[in-house]
């Protein structure tokens, strides 16, 4: 990924946080639109990233329309054959079905997780997803 698309989808991201601890929602509102607005910009164009579309399905309040997102940033991690995209949305999606009190679908989504982790160099993404497997069929 090219440094200005991530440091654009950083910047909104921060925007998004800050506005979200200050409880301000205009300010958190106008920020989830421009990342919206940036993924449909950039939506099947060579800029098209899955990192832009996890990052507004993370932001997304409604969790089905979450996980719709989440599975725009999975197909495009799959195209671009980047794993690393693929077994963090994969993960985001397990623990997004957890909230969601779906156990088998977080378990499944854990364990593709796993899957595709098993072939990337994040140490620190590995452990989080064994971690979250680890909770889930021992909690």
């Amino acid at each position: 990924m090219k440094a200005p698309l991530y440091n654009e989808i950083l910047d909104i991201c921060q925007n998004i946080a800050n506005a979200s601890a200050k409880d301000n929602d205009e300010a958190r509102t106008s920020a989830c639109n421009d990342l919206q607005k940036l993924c449909a910009t950039n939506q099947n164009s060579p800029k098209d990233h899955p990192l832009q579309w996890e990052a507004l399905a993370d932001f997304t309040e409604d969790g089905e329309q979450a996980m719709d997102i989440y599975q725009i940033a999975l197909a495009i991690a799959e195209q671009l054959k980047l794993e690393t995209f693929t077994a963090s949305v994969y993960l985001a999606m397990a623990q997004r079905q957890q909230e969601f009190e779906e156990s088998s679908k977080a378990l499944a989504y854990a364990n593709l997780a796993n899957t595709a982790a098993q072939n990337i160099n994040s140490e620190e993404l590995k452990q989080e997803v064994q971690e979250f497997l680890s909770a889930l069929t021992n909690g």
